[in-house]
Order: C-alpha cells, then structure tokens, then sequence
C-alpha cells in the first residue's frame, strides 16, 4: 500500500493516471490513449477497447460474488462536484467515500478504474459489443466512482441489456444523467436502479426509473428507527447473507437503511449537530 502522492502523475482526457506501476497497464494506456485520439475509430479499434476494459470479480467483503463494471470516485467530474459540495456540510455522505480512500493508496485500483472510466465515457458501443465483456449473474454498476456523462450511462445500460440472464444493480448518485439516459434508449428489466442519499440520516426523493433509495444514517439509533418506520435493513451484511435482495428487487420497501461505520465520535457528533441545525 503505497500513497499516490509519491508518484508523479500523467494526465490524458481529463483522467489522472500514475504510471510505472504495472508494466501491463502502461501498455494498456498507452494503447487507448493512442485509439482515444484518432478522429475515427475502426471496428478492431472498439473491439481492443473492449478487451482492454476489465470487469472486477469480488472474490471476499461484502460484495462477495458479485461482478463490478467501475468507474473512479478521484477522476469522475461529478464526484469531484460532489466533493466540493461537501467540504462545508459534515452530513454529506461523500465526506466518507470508502471509494476515493481506497484509491489514493492502491494505485492500481485508480488506474484500473479510471481507463475503465475513461473508455466507457469517451466511446459509446454497440450491445452485440459489450456482450463480448465477461460478467455473470450477480452484477454491480460502479462500486466505484459513478456516472460521469451520458455516453458512460448509456453503455453501463446496454451492458445491463447485453446479459439478459444476469442481474445488475446501478449505485447511483447522478440520477439526471441515468434518468436522460434511460429515456433515449429504456430501462432493461433485469436492472434494478439504486439512488444514494447525498445527506447522511435524510432519504433522497425517489426518481423516476428507480426502485430503492439507499440511505446511510448517523448512529445506531437513527438506523433503527428508519428501519422500525418500514426501511429494509442493509447494515453492513454481505449481499449473498442478504440474498442479493437489491439485485432481485426483493426488499419490501423502497428505501434501504445502513448505519455509517468507521467514524470516530468526533465526527459523528458532528454529522448530528448539523442535522439538527439544518432541519
């Protein structure tokens, strides 16, 4: 585990990268930056897009067995909104980010998810392509980062349309752009769309498409509470504990709730504080 600040950095298409890390991946950026910038792209072109692209596998932690197409909490333009929008509000949930965390000291981690992003944002492909990348039943759209533009939405949709035998639960924030999306070219029936509470301890409105809203709260007493008030029960069990209920569209309720973990009491008094301030 290293931290990325040691490292000298590269940039290409808005997207920051750290090389020498892994001689594979060098190749496997330099070879889609070189494609990114042709003015037009070849069928072969896509296709090594494609097979450049890695779809993670989650063999331990709680998406155990669940396969994720990801993008990058650090180079994702709505993230980086999100980010600055919390830095005056200690309620908001992108203050504790396990995503962008993760990716300022595994390295390869940022890398890999920001060429996955960057490929999927910049080169909108057919279905009968994306049928070529290898997922599997259970299936997770960014656990990871989230939707920069609408040309990444619309592939992560088709991706959902590609595998009509697997299941796939998008994690979503920036809910205008998969809503935009989803009205140009429809919704799979084997997607189950999640929107994520920007404010700790208050749900989200539920937006049109979507069928859960995902809401962290500050402490176990408000967690119980939403959950006595009707919320599924999230809380930090695995999905396969849970039965992937997400992914099948089996909770009973439209809104999920999970307490929010790894927070000293400093800062959770804080979160309750502003909650209480900003009624």
């Amino acid at each position: 585990m290293t931290n990325k600040k040691e490292y000298e950095t590269v940039m290409y298409f808005g997207h920051v990268f750290i090389p020498g890390i892994s001689k594979t991946f060098d190749k496997d950026l330099e070879k889609v930056v070189f494609i990114l910038a042709k003015d037009e792209l070849t069928a072969a072109d896509r296709f090594q897009l494609l097979n450049i692209y890695k779809v993670a596998y989650h063999d331990d932690g709680k998406i155990e067995n669940i396969y994720s197409y990801d993008a990058s909490a650090t180079n994702c333009t709505y993230c980086k909104a999100m980010r600055k929008k919390a830095e005056n509000n200690p309620a908001h949930i992108c203050n504790f980010c396990y995503d962008y965390s993760n990716e300022q000291y595994r390295i390869q981690s940022l890398n890999r998810h920001s060429l996955n992003m960057m490929i999927m944002s910049k080169v909108e492909f057919e279905t009968s392509e994306l049928a070529t990348l290898t997922g599997g039943m259970i299936n997770r759209i960014n656990s990871a980062g989230d939707i920069p533009n609408k040309t990444y939405a619309r592939n992560m949709i088709k991706i959902a349309m590609s595998n009509s035998f697997g299941r796939f639960a998008f994690w979503i924030k920036n809910d205008k752009v998969l809503i935009a999306a989803t009205d140009e070219i429809g919704k799979p029936e084997n997607a189950v769309y999640i929107k994520s509470s920007q404010t700790i301890g208050r749900p989200a409105a539920l937006p049109k498409y979507f069928d859960y809203v995902f809401t962290v709260y500050p402490d176990k007493k408000t967690t119980e509470k939403a959950i006595a008030d009707g919320s599924a029960e999230c809380n930090g069990k695995k999905c396969k504990e849970c039965g992937f209920k997400c992914y099948y569209r089996t909770h009973k309720s439209n809104n999920i709730a999970e307490l929010l973990r790894g927070v000293n009491k400093e800062k959770r008094a804080a979160i309750i504080a502003w909650l209480s301030e900003n009624q």
